[in-house]
């Protein structure tokens, strides 16, 4: 069976499993909630799904945390009974950020005017969600990737007190300039479409989605997986991303990205970045791609040096960022798998 055959195999089994975990979606509802920026949305909605039960104790819950153009399914395929957050130890917790998925986001009609929202925004909502929504005051871990590993990182620094685990898949302690100008460059070609009108269309810039995805691709990868694609494949995982992007409001996109292009742990701090990472006290899990190319390893290690209890591993693939997917089957989703159990086992 030749490797383009077995990754097919593996994303049709990743799919299967995903489709076994079911929850019903739930929402909880934060009032006045304010922004970083000063701004006040009377009403801000929290989509989430939990899976699992919750223990006597009620000490056994893991909150999951998607990346920036993900959703509270990006987890899917690695939950559910002796998958890698076994929901027959866990409570497992897995949420819409806000501005996308069934949270409160730009396309609920508010566009342009909705809130300027950061990564902390973010963590802090979703803090109300666990403590006033679900009423716990501990969690066995939290994880994510890449933005969810920002939003993890942010747990860790201002609620140490609650997080015993963070799981931080390509994960930096910052934005850097070359995904800040990624960001930048996708934000213009959307801002290209004559269908944006300045974020207030009355037409989703489809078009400009797309091209913001095609642009989006090269980035999330690595040179030596393209190099190893034919080009009926390469032309069908770049339409995939030029899909994946035009599925978006274009507000809603435009924001979340932004969101994570100005992330920096250290802006609490005065910018002391030693000083941010230096409020973690739980164990945390470094899991970069050895060819991520988007965040890079640079900032997997100034966590790995940074954070007092660290455990550090890069995940050997030439997926670049997406190497973190996980997809069960795949060298990858094993890496990540045992890793992340190992880990676990280690955090009661």
């Amino acid at each position: 069976m030749g490797n383009g055959m077995k990754l097919l195999l593996a994303l049709g089994l990743a799919l299967c499993g995903a489709s076994a975990v079911h929850a019903e979606t739930q929402t909880f509802l934060a009032y006045d909630f304010e922004f970083e920026t000063g701004a006040v949305l009377p009403e801000l909605r929290v989509a989430y799904e939990t899976y699992g039960t919750l223990n006597a104790a009620r000490d056994n819950a893991i909150l999951l945390v998607h990346g920036t153009s993900g959703n509270r399914h990006s987890f899917d395929a690695m939950i559910g009974p002796g998958k890698t957050f076994d929901t027959g130890k866990n409570f497992v917790i897995t949420v819409d950020a806000i501005g996308g998925g069934d949270s409160s986001s730009p396309k609920d009609g508010l566009g342009q005017d909705f809130p300027r929202y950061t990564i902390r925004d973010m963590m802090r909502a979703q803090h109300a969600l666990v403590t006033r929504g679900l009423e716990l005051s501990t969690l066995r871990a939290v994880g994510g990737s890449s933005m969810g590993a920002f939003v993890s990182l942010e747990w860790g620094i201002h609620h140490p007190e609650m997080v015993r685990g963070l799981i931080l898949l390509v994960p930096s302690p910052k934005a850097e300039a070359n995904f800040q100008l990624i960001v930048d460059l996708m934000t213009s070609v959307i801002a290209l479409d004559p269908q944006w009108e300045g974020g207030r269309y009355t037409r989703n810039p489809v078009e400009g989605l797309r091209l913001a995805g095609m642009l989006y691709y090269p980035w999330v990868v690595s040179a030596p997986y393209i190099e190893r694609l034919r080009a009926k494949q390469l032309a069908k995982e770049q339409e995939e991303s030029a899909r994946s992007f035009a599925g978006w409001d274009a507000n809603s996109l435009i924001l979340r990205y932004a969101a994570s292009r100005a992330h920096d742990v250290s802006v609490s701090f005065g910018g002391d970045m030693s000083a941010a990472l230096g409020q973690i006290t739980a164990p945390a899990l470094i899991l970069p791609s050895t060819s991520d190319r988007l965040l890079g390893l640079d900032g997997a290690r100034r966590l790995r040096d940074g954070v007092k209890q660290a455990s550090y591993a890069e995940i050997p693939s030439d997926l670049g960022h997406r190497a973190a997917r996980a997809v069960p089957g795949t060298p990858e989703g094993e890496f990540i798998d045992a890793q992340i159990r190992a880990f676990l086992a280690k955090i009661e």
